[in-house]
């Protein structure tokens, strides 16, 4: 098993991170430092053993975990952001299922943010990587083989090596956003299964080590949805989505104020397309509607759960 960590600017968490590998089964730990200024390819090089330094010569985003899969040796690939790891135990229940499973292409974990004390703070509210991953069903223990899924969190998830090569890894001119349901939805087109498995935990430091950037993440959502219908989806079907989904982004953006990002992320869409021209590869129904799953379902309750949620901040 290999572990690739795809870490910006964060060496301290990402120190935690080897901490915690290091008592963890694991072949090998991969670093992809993707254009890290702070010293974290330094801290990383004072490791050795079986901790390696992958430099892409850059800030490359999701396409630092190509790399980091490109130069792994193990059968399996245990994703990381430089700020999650696996708890004890979660390793060896993801691996139990891709045995069970010889189709079993990549698995996520439950996912908790933690704050400075390693406390829980976010585990399964709305929005969360829980509430997203059961896909509408209520919080609790999952089947041995977990549940079907639409994506996963590519920071706390376990793939099958030759499943990924197989497909070409993460589509590297989303930069970063929409990257995970696009890997699944390509996943399943090719025959293998995406599923979510929460007895599996991943601990975030995300609540530690706060990244801004905000603004850039929703544009890149904008943008890289309307790619992936367009991309993905036959032309009827993407002329219906792209619509439905830039209105959810549309009341959500407006709902908090920054509608200048929804309007940027579609500007990019169109200006930036060169990036995917000649990329269009149209997917069977079938396979679509196993992808999506209720995805535009979640995504409509997950806007009147919020609008709900600021209407009652607003009367107090």
């Amino acid at each position: 098993m290999s572990a690739v960590i795809l870490a910006h600017n964060r060496r301290d968490a990402v120190g935690i991170v080897l901490d915690r590998l290091a008592a963890l089964p694991l072949h090998e730990v991969i670093v992809v430092d993707s254009g890290s200024s702070d010293g974290t390819a330094d801290m990383v090089r004072t490791r050795g053993g079986n901790v390696r330094l992958v430099d892409p010569g850059g800030n490359v985003a999701i396409a630092g975990r190509n790399r980091g899969a490109d130069a792994a040796t193990g059968d399996y690939l245990l994703m990381l952001d430089d700020d999650s790891y696996p708890l004890p135990g979660a390793i060896e229940t993801l691996v139990e299922m891709f045995e069970r499973n010889p189709r079993l292409g990549v698995v996520g974990g439950l996912v908790r943010d933690v704050d400075p004390d390693f406390d829980v703070v976010k585990l399964d509210q709305p929005g969360t990587f829980d509430w997203w991953l059961r896909c509408g069903r209520p919080p609790g223990p999952a089947p041995a083989d977990g549940w079907p899924t639409f994506f996963f969190p590519e920071g706390g998830c376990l793939a099958r090596r030759s499943a990924y090569l197989e497909v070409g890894g993460f589509f590297e001119p989303y930069f970063f956003g929409t990257s995970e349901v696009d890997l699944a939805t390509r996943l399943l087109a090719a025959g293998w299964d995406v599923r979510y498995q929460p007895a599996a935990v991943f601990d975030h430091m995300k609540v530690i080590t706060a990244r801004t950037g905000g603004g850039r993440m929703r544009r890149l959502r904008v943008r890289n949805q309307i790619w992936y219908f367009a991309l993905r989806f036959p032309t009827g079907l993407a002329a219906r989505r792209i619509p439905a989904y830039l209105l959810f982004d549309f009341v959500e953006c407006a709902w908090h104020g920054v509608l200048p990002d929804w309007l940027a992320g579609i500007r990019e869409a169109w200006t930036e397309r060169a990036a995917v021209r000649g990329m269009r590869a149209p997917l069977p129904r079938d396979v679509l509607r196993r992808a999506e799953l209720n995805r535009g379902r979640l995504h409509l309750r997950l806007l009147l759960i919020q609008i709900g949620l600021k209407t009652k901040l607003v009367r107090r």
